[in-house]
């Protein structure tokens, strides 16, 4: 991509900046730069069937859930709990709805809507995420609770 980016750099200044643009957001997806992007970087990734790129959205020791109650303890576990939904021709819609930060640490809440390819709602909730800023100023789950802001 980057090389791209010096090839059309003579194409116009905006051109050039948009690709340039385009390259270090793929180059940063390993995390996000703000809290607010995670829930739209998952979407991203989830949608492209990228395991590598969304697993990369997770700390190390991160843990996710999806009903509350199965727990996933890092990396290798939440790969196991995610697989079958990569298997799915599911697409999700996610959007951030609320995020706070507190020094390395941030709380974000998001509504997503799955959908199957005629269009129907197969599920639809509410996500709330802890997320943790690591030494490379990228943001990434800590706590990904699928369903928590949907539970009553």
């Amino acid at each position: 991509m980057a090389q791209q980016a010096a090839t059309v750099a003579n194409a116009g200044c905006s051109i050039h900046w948009r690709l340039i643009e385009a390259a270090n957001q793929e180059e940063t997806t390993m995390g996000v730069r703000d809290p607010r992007d995670i829930s739209a970087a998952f979407g991203r990734h989830f949608n492209a069937r990228d395991k590598a790129a969304l697993l990369a959205l997770y700390q190390d020791d991160a843990m996710l859930t999806l009903d509350g109650t199965t727990i996933a303890r890092g990396k290798p576990a939440i790969e196991l709990m995610i697989n079958p939904m990569f298997d799915s021709p599911l697409k999700i819609a996610i959007t951030c709805t609320a995020a706070h930060e507190a020094g390395d640490t941030a709380i974000v809440r998001s509504n997503y809507t799955l959908t199957a390819p005629d269009g129907s709602v197969a599920m639809a909730g509410a996500s709330a995420e802890v997320l943790r800023k690591g030494p490379d100023a990228l943001w990434r789950f800590v706590i990904d609770d699928a369903s928590f802001a949907s539970r009553t």
